[in-house]
């Protein structure tokens, strides 16, 4: 499915970005315990040697932004081929849609793919050189990282495959990333102001409130970007994992049916225009009004917040909907 010359015209028209993208990501694992160690050197030049301990903590690490190289690889895959106006050359060449957006997929799945497992592997051979006191979450956070970049890269490509920009696709891309704490957190929280009541009244104790609440926070592919998974259930891995393939899934399925003539646009399927401006207007009316609530605990100034939610909600959208950019 993914054609090698395709595969030769991607790698000729982002080139750099997938140099420097491999370049980071071979090297920000192995860079961290280097400096680690240059850290505790230092300690024993300058301090009182029973105070330095070189300790490699992953819960303090460079590979936490790892994440970053796959959006970057994502926008110009997709967002700025749209934005620039040659996805429409692409479509023109004798592919299939399907082997183009495999072809672009894979190819940047396997850069933040291999790229780190090489990372991994200097990491490792580092770590039995300098044979530190303690290596914390070492394989648990190299892991997780690649999955959890490999998330965030398949994220931003199924924003890009029913986006026609790279603005429309980053937005997008978050949005979805904190979709589930806009569809029920928010709505939840306005009811409380509205009906009086606090959702932790309805469980056995608050302790139970709050872990509930925290299991359901990883429902968000933006709480991942943190480190708290870290010190939590292994398991929590599979979350990424299934969120993942089912990005993947989005970005396929859009990309070879929707049309390409709406390059500019926010949407490819114009369909998505309306429903899409009275959600913005709703999450901006829901927002807005919790913030003028939180400004003074007062009912005023919840209606005040909703109505300013509601212009700014709708200028906005209209704004980034219905307004083409120029190629």
């Amino acid at each position: 499915m993914v054609d090698r010359g395709l595969l030769y015209r991607e790698w000729k028209q982002n080139q750099v970005v997938i140099l420097l993208s491999i370049v980071f990501l071979v090297f920000a694992n192995p860079l961290s315990i280097v400096n680690e160690y240059l850290s505790y050197q230092g300690c024993l030049d300058h301090q009182y040697t029973q105070y330095c301990n070189f300790i490699v903590n992953y819960k303090s690490n460079l590979i936490d932004i790892n994440w970053v190289p796959g959006v970057i690889l994502a926008v110009c895959f997709l967002g700025m081929e749209r934005s620039k106006g040659t996805m429409d050359f692409i479509l023109s060449l004798p592919y299939s849609r399907t082997q183009i957006f495999q072809t672009k997929f894979w190819l940047g799945g396997l850069v933040i793919v291999l790229s780190q497992l090489i990372g991994f592997l200097l990491a490792w051979l580092l770590i039995l050189v300098y044979q530190p006191e303690h290596v914390y979450f070492f394989e648990h956070s190299s892991v997780g990282v690649i999955v959890i970049s490999f998330m965030a890269y398949s994220l931003v490509m199924a924003a890009g495959a029913i986006t026609g920009n790279a603005f429309a696709q980053l937005l997008t891309a978050f949005s979805a990333a904190i979709l589930p704490y806009l569809i029920v957190a928010l709505p939840l929280a306005n009811l409380e102001i509205v009906f009086n009541f606090h959702i932790y009244e309805f469980f056995s104790s608050v302790e139970g409130y709050y872990e509930m609440e925290n299991k359901l926070m990883y429902l968000l592919p933006m709480v991942f970007i943190g480190n708290d998974w870290l010190s939590d259930n292994r398991y929590i891995l599979l979350i990424p994992a299934a969120m993942s393939i089912l990005f993947y899934l989005v970005g396929y399925i859009s990309f070879k049916k929707h049309p390409s003539e709406r390059n500019g646009h926010f949407f490819l399927w114009n369909r998505l225009d309306r429903p899409v401006q009275i959600l913005v207007m709703a999450f901006g009316i829901l927002g807005f009004g919790l913030f003028g609530y939180s400004t003074g605990h007062s009912i005023i100034g919840y209606i005040f917040g909703m109505i300013i939610g509601a212009v700014v909600g709708f200028f906005v959208s209209y704004f980034s909907i219905y307004k083409k950019t120029k190629h």
